[in-house]
């Protein structure tokens, strides 16, 4: 469907367009559209897509006609104090670039937006990009603001999150100043930060120009109203470094769907794809300046308007700078693709570790898989996988327990899609506490009923059986989702009711996700640039270690300086002591030798009839290590019941984090006072998988 509005085409429209008036928002179902990393039997996925697909609709108005930027998402309500079509965020904006660039190589045919016309609606938004880029007000060192206000033909920055209380002093006077100060952190526009010279602003939908009541009443006429305004809606440079590695991955994806044959020898796609590489090359600086030498991390992000990097103030008066330190979360692909791209240092995801833990699945088999901080599919699986982890035997089966993990929950709980970052269905609320409580580092209380659509994409990337499979099963649930302006992303499983809203990131990831091709777009990508063989910096190989073998040496020890007994045979450990504390067995191996456990199958045989109620293996490095200490080691929460054959296989991804080891800890957390441990180990072994070699 090249043109659509070929002849032959015109009476599918409109046999569609009739359907939809009788049908609702279901007409789509009757059109075919060309999906080629779609399979033909995937029916509920190529509907689910082609509603979706509606969202882009022009007559819509999503498409900000100055810039050729996606505004944030659907809702605009201001009564309830939202504004989606007023911004855009980098994510939304790399997003769309990327399915146009999707749509004019074949990827994503459909009824609004034509090959050709995908290729100047890109053009249009990368001439904008290339310009904000350049503008001191959006940006800094090549990286952008990660929000962009919508001022008529401009766009402004982010509002600021803080503002400093001798602002009003020096505005107002001493008196004024400061009763007005009082006032906005008793109507709770402010909150009191850094022993109370500074306030973080707290805006609500009771927030703003049209709320000067109750105690700002005094303040509510004009101009000292705009005034007070403009001192609390300033606009900063706020750089994030998530955002705009989002936003440099999806071009990358966007050029590599440039190079398909489809459209390679397109004059403006040509054109095109110099303009996107002038782009990512201008935000190196950036990204040098956000690498922190002495943590090995990448900082959070960088306030250019105060040179300060972000981060929060500990409530004694000192600002703790937010470092990127935890692997798995949603921008661990365009972090490592950055990394790639700029020759950034490996310290960056080496010292980026994670935790690691099982999920029992409702068949009773364990599966271990890594955990997010909120336990969220989202932050699990972020919203694309393209960085060749489906050639990569540890990042693929992974990905695949990960995905089998969200699904075997979802399906668990009657959840017709997974736990993600979304709008809650509680008011207005937007939150990222949406998760699986036993996927989740953090102990903060997680909302378990507000699944959402959009990580069905990019789980459909992983396995796409798997999840046909489950639209098919809730699509009597899905189908209710469907409107003429795309799916509403969320369901409320507590109401069973729709959460009515719809974002741009979310809904054109769920697009991409579906139509799969970005492995191979960034596969083209990184081998025009010369950096395919390199994906060996970002998954190492593993070394083969038996860590029960005579060359190791082993050590016991206990946090209340008992000792641990242990007799050692051939290929056999076995502990026999009272353990009235924490204690462990360290395997240390031979000086100056370290060992790789990255991209391979850690497995544990073991029997005993002590039930031990927490058991960890860690992974340490070398005292003389280059790097400092990770604020995260990787870390395996393992489950040793009493058995007479205990089998644990943990499948390890391939990451520099596990690299440089030079002992591996098997740490015992006692149960009742003296209780005896019987535990033997008779097998204790890393495999690593086999050495995958990538097409040149």
């Amino acid at each position: 469907m090249r043109n659509r509005w070929n002849s032959s085409f015109l009476p599918v429209v409109f046999a569609t367009l009739l359907l939809t008036v009788a049908n609702g928002a279901k007409g789509e179902e009757m059109m075919q559209f060309n999906y080629p990393r779609v399979a033909d039997e995937h029916h509920q996925m190529r509907q689910l897509l082609d509603n979706a697909f509606h969202y882009i609709n022009p007559d819509h108005g999503l498409i900000d006609p100055e810039s050729g930027y996606p505004v944030e998402g659907w809702n605009q309500q201001p009564q309830q104090g939202l504004f989606l079509r007023s911004f855009t965020q980098l994510t939304a904006v790399g997003s769309w670039l990327e399915l146009l660039a999707n749509i004019a190589a074949g990827y994503a045919e459909n009824l609004y937006i034509t090959p050709d016309e995908a290729l100047a609606a890109l053009r249009h938004a990368m001439t904008t990009l290339l310009a904000d880029q350049q503008n001191p007000e959006l940006a800094a060192k090549g990286l952008l603001v990660n929000f962009l206000g919508f001022a008529g033909d401009r766009r402004v920055g982010p509002l600021a999150e803080s503002v400093e209380q001798q602002k009003f002093v020096t505005a107002f006077g001493k008196s004024q100043g400061k009763a007005i100060w009082q006032a906005l952190l008793t109507k709770g526009w402010l909150e009191a930060q850094d022993a109370g010279r500074k306030g973080v602003v707290r805006r609500s939908d009771q927030y703003g120009a049209n709320f000067f009541n109750g105690v700002l009443e005094p303040y509510g006429r004009e101009p000292l109203k705009s005034q007070i305004m403009a001192l609390l809606d300033q606009r900063v440079v706020t750089i994030i470094f998530g955002d705009n590695v989002n936003l440099t991955a999806a071009l990358a994806r966007a050029s590599g769907a440039l190079l398909r044959s489809t459209v390679k020898d397109n004059a403006a796609a040509i054109v095109l794809r110099e303009q996107i590489e002038h782009f990512i090359e201008r935000q190196g600086e950036g990204y040098a300046h956000l690498y922190d030498p002495k943590s090995g991390t990448f900082y959070f992000g960088w306030d250019a308007s105060i040179d300060r990097f972000v981060g929060w103030d500990d409530g004694q008066g000192h600002w703790v700078t937010g470092q990127m330190n935890y692997a798995i979360n949603e921008f661990r692909g365009p972090w490592s693709f950055a990394v790639l791209r700029y020759g950034l240092p490996l310290a960056t995801l080496r010292n980026a570790g994670f935790k690691m833990r099982s999920y029992r699945l409702s068949s009773g088999r364990d599966l271990y898989a890594p955990q997010a901080w909120d336990g969220s599919a989202f932050q699990l699986l972020g919203l694309s996988q393209f960085m060749q982890e489906m050639d990569n035997p540890g990042w693929r089966q992974t990905l695949e327990n990960l995905v089998a993990i969200t699904l075997d929950f979802a399906r668990r709980h009657a959840h017709p899609a997974l736990l993600s970052e979304a709008y809650s269905g509680h008011g207005t609320e937007y939150t990222g506490h949406i998760g699986i409580p036993d996927m989740a580092v953090s102990h903060a209380a997680l909302n378990t009923h507000a699944p959402s659509l959009y990580t069905l994409g990019v789980a459909y990337m992983v396995v796409p059986d798997a999840v046909e499979d489950h639209l098919q099963r809730y699509w009597r649930v899905i189908d209710q989702l469907f409107t003429t302006h795309g799916p509403w992303e969320g369901w409320d499983s507590e109401a069973k009711t729709v959460i009515p809203y719809q974002t741009t990131a979310h809904t054109l990831s769920l697009i991409l996700g579906g139509i799969n091709s970005a492995q191979e777009n960034m596969q083209r990508y990184l081998q025009a640039q010369q950096l395919l063989a390199k994906l060996a910096l970002i998954y190492p190989e593993g070394d083969r270690v038996n860590l029960l073998a005579a060359e190791h040496q082993i050590v016991t020890w206990s946090s209340d300086n008992s000792s641990i007994d242990f007799s050692r045979q051939p290929d056999e450990l076995r502990f026999a002591s009272p353990l009235t504390a924490d204690g462990g067995v360290s395997f240390i191996f031979p000086e100056d030798q370290v060992m790789s456990f990255s991209n391979g199958r850690l497995q544990l045989r073991y029997r005993g009839a002590t039930a031990i109620s927490q058991a960890f293996i860690t992974f340490k490095r070398a005292k003389n290590d280059p790097l400092p200490p990770p604020a995260f080691p990787v870390e395996i929460a393992i489950n040793l019941s009493p058995s007479e054959a205990g089998v644990i296989e943990v499948v390890l991804p391939a990451t520099p984090a596990l690299t440089g080891i030079a002992e591996v800890a098997l740490l015992l957390q006692g149960g009742a006072a003296a209780a005896a441990v019987d535990l033997t180990l008779s097998e204790f072994r890393f495999t690593p998988f086999p050495v995958n070699t990538l097409n040149e």
